[in-house]
């Protein structure tokens, strides 16, 4: 099933939902926190990002169901792409698709990126067809990147350049 979403630029009202989401077990060992996370902490974390782009994801309801987020470095006209689906009910749904072309938009009509890369990790199958769908091209393997629970972990490293995503949306209007 797919459900379009829309992206809403995120504002202190996604906070708590976020907070809620990024403590849970999965996001938390997805993004390697080691401190808790709380309003207060993560608004500070915003504030002080001011290179970083955050949508909200919501869903055909307007219900806020994940975020998208960009860091942008404008002195190599990069984007470093992180996107999740907070709302375990809400995945499966064609929502990050959706918001994965929206934000693409967003980042080399609107910011003129150049460059939008992005990780994975290597189990991570849905989301590396995903991507891999939408015009991302596997870079290499950064091993041994991320020390979680005692252990290390590759994760794969992958782009996409402003021409290439104008030529895959004319190609195939996605």
């Amino acid at each position: 099933m797919t459900e379009t979403a829309t992206l809403r630029a995120y504002g202190p009202e996604h906070d708590a939902t976020t907070v809620r989401w990024l403590d849970s077990g999965e996001l938390r060992a997805t993004f390697g926190f080691r401190r808790a996370i709380n309003v207060e902490s993560h608004r500070r974390w915003v504030e002080a990002s001011p290179d970083t782009y955050i949508w909200a994801i919501l869903d055909t309801r307007g219900a806020h169901c994940g975020n998208t987020l960009l860091h942008v470095n404008a002195r190599h006209c990069s984007g470093y792409f992180q996107m999740y689906i907070g709302e375990p009910a809400a995945r499966g749904r064609g929502l990050g698709a959706t918001a994965l072309r929206l934000t693409l938009a967003n980042a080399f009509e609107t910011l003129a990126l150049h460059r939008v890369w992005l990780h994975t990790f290597a189990d991570n199958l849905a989301a590396e067809a995903l991507y891999r769908k939408h015009g991302f091209v596997l870079e290499g393997i950064e091993r041994d990147a991320i020390q979680a629970d005692g252990r290390f972990i590759s994760q794969n490293r992958w782009s996409q350049l402003a021409d290439e995503w104008r030529r895959l949306r004319e190609w195939s209007e996605l």
